[in-house]
């Protein structure tokens, strides 16, 4: 029960405010105002045209179900990726008291945040505000809003900017690579957009407000200093999800480049463009304005002014000077010229996300001499026209498809071959026409690109080795990319490049490329793993490289580890589990670490000790609860893999862990659904006091774990995982009966039919109570599935049918009915898993009495000498029931031949030690057994 605090009406009655709370001015007051590159729809739809938006209706399924969404903040790909993901409601009273004083206004959450910050040091969380497009079908399509907002210094999400009636509560996204908002003065574009806002939102606050005052012309500034065009450092995009590609992103407008695109109406674009240049120091203005006239000693002077003032230069950008210049770049003689102020205007794009710039230059037709000037420009040319197309595609999946239907591809690869400075502006283009767009990775495949950026790795140029890593890296998510840089022989040179004598944004990019080189592909993984040094390099990126670097580092151990034993235990003793766990105290790469710690955990008693004796098993189990959906698979998945450890699994227990981990049995992500199924299996796996733990501190895992058994769109894995959990905990008396009132008894009947082992298990710890179950399992139809598990499953399936049929066939018409399984019990008897030949045993005992047929059938199969053969080297608990097996066989026609298997002296001595040890069964069957033997046969 959260108690919201009501806003107060009065902050924003007046209509749009500044961040002193004056009515705002155009032109004149400074704040972060909201503008139309602030909204991103899947739809394509500006913030004029969004219509009814809101809280995402099918949440939390949807995260996990919707395409649009997750093209929208899915990983580290989306349009607006989110690194972290959160339902926010809104501030309790007692919350709200911490910011009294502190005045915050509607549609300012970029100032209500640094206000909240600076009043009480609550850090500022950058990213997007995520609604669902209502008018439309249900988790078809949405929008994200640049928003701001804190968190407490626990790290738990706070939001006190005002909302409309109705949303209580926020999904709210921390962006994966920053949301940064410049302060500029309020534009007409941006005050009219407010209004608007306003409007829908807070209609009763905004009915009597006057639209905002214009403010005189600003006066001119001091011209800026200029800068060499030649030291433009590349722009590095948007990294690639590490371990799975996205698919491709669908563009939004489906004209072609270089093609005119319906605009709002030419008016309006225009009164933008007006509205610009009004912003602007009259100096730059009359520049403007000649280069609108083709004045190319404007664009020369435009260009020296704006090259170290990438504010200025955004505002110049939107100030109607694009289609001018694209017509210079028609002109061999202006082309070079136009080009230089191109790249400066687009640098600046890419640097305050400015995508209206990349879409009205590409509407204004400059693909198509930009492709031209690759192909027959000069050197410098093709370089700035790489240069240029490259920011044009920048983080933008729209204008990556619209280049996508030019002739692009071809001379791009072309001049990878090419002179230095040119070549490495290719590959930034290639680098930047690949993020998360796997079509656009197999042409470049398909044309020859990959040995030209191996070769490009090895240029003295560190430009040039940054942009071919960062281009092969993203190329990689495309499984023909993996295979050609692989025969490109790229690995070692990629290993290289992780040295500490090269710059640390190469060793950033060749990181991640190593590490999307051995997502999901073992024979990659352990190519790399066999260079000599590179997982020793790899570890010291974790430990002391730049935060990029440490993350991709982080995910490549991640990958290379994952199974591959040997490469495991190198970077065990290289140091790879301090280095990840000091990542987790950091704010970058904390799923990789904790993905890398799991992974280094499995299968090692020896290692989980060690990730144990690091002190991470409460950090993890806090992370369990994390906003962010990828934090939250990892910290599951090592809790898993630690627990399989019988001391660990008691320390992850008193940590606090089962509370968090059946939370995340409802989590919106499948994977955090199955391993957390997989983190309670353990933990109770061979521990009754851990599965009364469980079900004390909470019950609810019950019907959570029956859940995931049944849900369409889960892994197999996952129902299996589930179904482990649900048998461990149908193993103890109280949740055992909790188990089969949830209702697990069907679903585990239909696992069964599919050949689910665990299921097996399930179904083996329910029967052993109560004949009513036995029924009811047995009308489903569960001596059939066990029988054809028996026949057809794997080695640990037959083992748990075995179980099941043992405790099933209790009841003797059960036993009747698993006559046809004597054969499979019998050669169980020979299985290398003695618990599977003692699970065996029992079943025989059980099925064998129900009648001469059964009798027979195992005689014929030799179950006297397997059975005698087992009782010696049976543990103690089984001893019951080899022993109880061999009274059923004595009941027929194999008395004689049972008389003479146990005749030996071995024998002999085993059964009298049966007959007189401490235990009541064993004693009990041992001495059935003598009694049928015959009073001739003396120990």
């Amino acid at each position: 029960g959260r108690a919201a605090a009501p806003m107060a009406a009065e902050l924003f009655g007046a209509g749009l405010l500044d961040g002193a709370g004056k009515e705002a001015v155009v032109g004149e007051s400074e704040g972060f105002w909201l503008t139309e590159d602030d909204f991103v729809s899947t739809e394509g739809l500006g913030p004029r045209s969004l219509g009814s938006i809101g809280f995402p209706r099918d949440w939390p399924a949807v995260y996990n179900s919707s395409k649009a969404l997750k093209t929208l903040i899915g990983g580290k790909k989306g349009l607006c990726a989110g690194k972290k993901v959160g339902v926010v409601p809104e501030p309790t009273a007692e919350e709200t008291e911490q910011v009294k004083g502190v005045r915050l206004l509607p549609l300012q959450s970029f100032a209500n945040a640094e206000k909240v910050e600076k009043a009480t040091g609550m850090e500022v969380i950058r990213g997007w505000a995520v609604f669902e497009h209502l008018d439309l079908a249900v988790s078809a399509a949405f929008v994200a809003e640049r928003y701001w907002w804190n968190a407490f210094p626990d790290g738990r999400w706070v939001d006190f900017t005002p909302r409309p009636e109705g949303w209580g509560e926020l999904l709210l996204a921390e962006a994966a690579h920053g949301a940064p908002k410049a302060l500029s003065r309020l534009s007409a574009s941006s005050a009219e957009l407010g209004r608007l806002l306003l409007g829908r939102r807070f209609p009763r606050s905004v009915s009597s407000a006057s639209p905002p005052r214009e403010a005189p012309p600003a006066a001119s500034p001091d011209a800026a200093a200029g800068r060499n065009p030649a030291a433009k450092a590349s722009k590095a995009p948007e990294k690639a999800d590490a371990r799975a590609a996205a698919p491709p992103a669908e563009a939004s407008s489906s004209s072609a480049a270089g093609t005119a695109k319906p605009a709002e109406s030419s008016a309006a674009a225009a009164a933008q463009e007006a509205e610009a240049r009004k912003s602007l120091p009259s100096a730059v203005r009359e520049l403007v304005d000649r280069v609108q006239g083709s004045d190319m000693a404007a664009v020369r002077e435009l260009e020296e002014q704006l090259r170290n003032d990438e504010a200025l230069a955004m505002k110049v950008a939107g100030s109607g000077v694009a289609a001018p210049l694209v017509r210079m770049l028609e002109d061999e003689a202006k082309l070079e010229e136009a080009l230089k102020l191109l790249l400066v205007l687009t640098d600046s794009a890419v640097t305050y996300k400015g995508h209206e710039v990349q879409d009205a230059l590409i509407t204004a037709g400059a693909v198509e001499p930009l492709v031209r000037g690759l192909r027959l420009g000069s050197s410098e040319v093709q370089e700035l026209s790489a240069a240029v197309l490259g920011n044009l595609c920048h983080e933008s999946p729209t204008s990556q498809q619209r280049l996508a239907e030019t002739d692009v591809f071809s001379p791009l690869v072309e001049l990878l071959s090419a002179e230095t400075n040119a070549a490495q502006e290719a590959a930034y283009a290639v680098w930047n026409l690949t993020v998360g767009n796997e079509a656009n990775s197999a042409r470049f495949v398909s044309l020859g690109a990959m040995p030209k950026l191996t070769e490009l790795l090895r240029s003295p140029s560190d430009v040039a080795q940054e942009n071919a890593a960062g281009a092969l890296m993203h190329v990689t998510v495309c499984e023909e990319a993996r295979a050609a840089v692989v025969q490109a022989d790229a690995i070692p040179r990629l290993c290289e490049l992780l040295k500490p004598a090269y710059e640390a944004e190469v060793s950033s990019q060749a990181a991640g490329a190593l590490l999307n080189l051995a997502s999901d592909c073992p024979e990659y993984a352990k190519a790399i793993a066999s260079n000599e040094g590179a997982i020793g390099l790899l570890v010291n990126l974790v430990k002391d490289g730049a935060d990029l670097a440490r993350e991709y580092a982080a995910g490549a151990l991640m990958n290379i580890v994952r199974a591959d034993a040997d490469a495991a235990e190198l970077a065990s003793k290289k140091g790879a589990i301090a280095a990840l766990v000091g990542l987790l105290s950091t704010n970058s790469g904390r799923a990789e670490a904790l993905g890398a710690l799991a992974n280094l955990a499995s299968g090692s008693a020896e290692r989980q000790i060690a990730i144990y004796k690091a002190q991470v098993t409460r950090r993890s189990v806090s992370l369990l609860r994390d906003p962010d959906v990828d934090i939250r698979r990892s910290a599951a998945a090592l809790v898993m893999n630690l627990a399989p450890h019988a001391k660990i699994k008691e320390r992850i227990v008193e940590a606090g862990a089962l509370a968090p981990l059946t939370a995340l049995l409802k989590d919106g992500d499948g994977a955090a659904k199955e391993r957390s199924a997989g983190a309670l299996a353990n933990l109770f796996n061979d521990h009754s006091g851990n599965v009364l733990a469980g079900f004390q501190q909470a019950p609810e895992m019950v019907p959570s774990l029956v859940a995931i058994l049944q849900e369409k769109g889960l892994t197999e894995e996952a129902r299996r995982q589930a179904a482990h959990a649900l048998a461990m905990l149908a193993a103890e008396d109280g949740s055992c009966d909790a188990v089969w009132s949830a209702g697990a008894g069907p679903p585990l009947l239909a696992l069964l039919k599919d050949m689910i082992g665990e299921a097996a298990l399930g179904i083996m710890n329910l029967s052993w109570r109560w004949p009513e179950v036995k029924q009811e399992l047995s009308d489903g139809g569960a001596i059939e599935s066990l029988m054809a598990m028996l026949k057809g499953g794997d080695a640990m399936a037959k083992e748990y049918a075995a179980g099941a049929l043992m405790n099933m066939t209790v009841a003797l018409d059960n036993a009747a009915r698993a006559v046809p399984a004597v054969p499979a019990l019998v050669g169980l008897l020979r299985s290398d898993s003695l618990q599977a030949a003692e699970w065996s045993a029992g079943a025989l005992a059980n099925v064998v009495r129900a009648g001469p047929k059964a009798q027979a059938s195992a005689a014929a199969e030799g179950v006297v000498t397997l059975l005698t053969s087992l009782l010696l080297k049976a543990t103690a608990s089984g001893r019951s029931l080899v022993v109880l097996a061999l009274s059923s066989v004595a009941e027929g026609d194999g008395l004689e031949s049972l008389r003479k298997a146990l005749g030996g002296q071995k024998e002999k001595a085993l059964l009298w030690e049966c007959r007189d040890c401490g235990i009541q069964e064993l004693q009990e069957h041992t001495k059935t057994l003598l009694g049928k033997l015959g009073a001739d046969f003396s120990l």
